[in-house]
């Protein structure tokens, strides 16, 4: 959960805040350079593999014939190859593993030196370092300096939450705020919860310094910036809270997690946007610091009328935060997609199981029962109990564990672009750094068939104490 720097104003006036450390922010190290490597995408999961695996092609080694002194660009290739091996190296006395590093060596050395000299790190540094690879896939040349400025003054604090929240973050204080009554030892929730907390920082980082509000003034979608006297008066807010904490969920999902757990509609809606338009677009949605005026483009290319536009942020606001007002006239996310999907790829959406499996999450997790636009949907669509019955269909096609071990549904998540189902389990009350922590099932949308699953074990950094 993120709150706006006007609510911590007031938020530190009135509450006791216990700072874990205090000292100095880091200084950028301008020096360092980065590489043009394309880097990939979410890590592949770390898991312990309880089905039989293929194996694996043989690797050819190539080896150049000329020398390096005919080749012009040699003298670059050899200070590629040593910031590689000192990143390398570097990367194994930290414990952070090569394929974290996507690539991108030179970044992760600059990255590394700015978090050695935020002394207000503390314990927190052991997460940060792993956030590496979403700053790899995800932070542009222009927005390094304004990134790197905000990683010096990112800090943990123990302290009161505004609200029951085991955790808050700050983005005017780059301000990690954890709950003093909760639970501050290692587990798989407190796991979650943090990076959970640190995608807010990376989207409120990594996308450059502008970051403006939008509003719509009943004609027009417009920045503060541009209204006229008039258009002031009746003005109203159209930020997009539920893509901020939906896809905090969404991308802790894909990066540590491997399943999405928390703010499940909204979560599952960027899951619906990812299968339409693919990942360009929901990184966009996200990590852009205009993500609201994206969403706006969006459904304004797909059609969708502006005040429907209003109507649909705010139900969606609703229903990520369950205390937003609704609108006279409120707009089912199912509904959304499916418009968003005829736009886009036509008409067949009945026939594309995986999409009516995203529908399906949204239906079952939706906090109140607004009217349908598209009404077959509410005869084609599966409610709460139904989907516990499809979790069971498929759990008995898995004989390593019992049912009762499953938090949750099962619920899609897109690794790599690729579709699977995946559960939270529950952990035992004593910690375990072996117990894993999601079930991922490679699945047959079409056959209804489990075609292999995994049981993903993190590695679980130190925790705040």
């Amino acid at each position: 959960m993120f709150r706006s720097q006007r609510v911590r104003s007031s938020f530190l006036a009135g509450a006791i805040v216990v700072s874990i450390l205090a000292g100095t922010g880091c200084k950028k190290n301008s020096d360092a350079k980065g590489t043009t490597a394309a880097p990939s995408k979410s890590s592949e999961p770390i898991v312990t593999s309880l089905e039989s695996e293929s194996e694996s092609s043989e690797k050819q080694e190539s080896s150049s014939e000329e020398s390096e002194s005919s080749d012009p660009t040699s003298g670059e290739s050899s200070g590629e190859e040593e910031f590689k091996q000192e990143a390398l190296k570097l990367a194994q006395e930290l414990g952070v593993k090569e394929d974290e590093l996507h690539g991108q060596y030179g970044l992760f050395l600059k990255y590394v030196d700015c978090i050695d000299q935020n002394t207000e790190l503390g314990t927190l540094k052991d997460y940060v370092l792993h956030l590496f690879p979403v700053v790899a896939d995800h932070l542009k040349p222009e927005d390094e300096s304004y990134f790197f400025q905000n990683l010096s003054e990112l800090r943990a604090e123990i302290g009161e939450t505004m609200l029951s929240s085991a955790a808050e973050f700050y983005p005017g204080s780059n301000l990690v705020l954890i709950n003093e009554k909760g639970e501050n030892g290692e587990s798989g929730v407190g796991y979650t919860i943090m990076y959970h907390e640190l995608m807010h920082f990376i989207d409120f980082s990594i996308g450059g310094e502008h970051r403006s509000n939008v509003y719509y003034t009943g004609t027009r979608f417009a920045y503060p910036e541009e209204f006229t006297d008039k258009e002031w008066e009746d003005c109203i807010s159209t930020e997009t809270d539920f893509i901020t904490e939906g896809g905090a969920d969404y991308y802790t999902g894909k990066y540590y997690r491997k399943t999405m757990e928390g703010y499940n509609t909204p979560a599952s809606f960027l899951s619906g946007i990812e299968w339409i338009y693919g990942e360009e677009t929901v990184d966009r949605l996200f990590f852009s610091s205009d993500s609201a005026m994206e969403f706006i483009l969006l459904l304004q290319d797909a059609g969708v009328s502006d005040q429907k536009i209003v109507n649909i942020i705010r139900t969606f606001n609703r229903e990520t935060y369950g205390s937003n007002g609704l609108p006279e006239n409120p707009v089912r996310m199912e509904d959304v997609l499916v418009d968003l999907y005829e736009s886009k790829k036509g008409s067949g959406w009945k026939e594309d199981k995986v999409f009516m499996q995203i529908l399906n999450e949204i239906h079952a997790w939706t906090i109140e029962d607004y009217p349908f636009e598209h009404e077959e949907l509410k005869a084609l669509l599966l409610d709460y109990p139904a989907m516990e019955k499809m979790s069971q269909n498929v759990l008995s096609q898995i004989d390593q564990r019992t049912p009762q071990e499953l938090v949750r549904i099962f619920k899609l998540i897109l690794l790599d672009g690729k579709p699977y189902l995946a559960a939270d389990l529950f952990t035992s009350f004593e910690f375990d750094r072996n117990e894993a922590i999601s079930l991922i099932v490679e699945y047959d949308f079409d056959q209804e068939k489990v075609i292999s699953y995994e049981y993903y074990v993190p590695d679980y950094p130190k925790w705040i104490i």
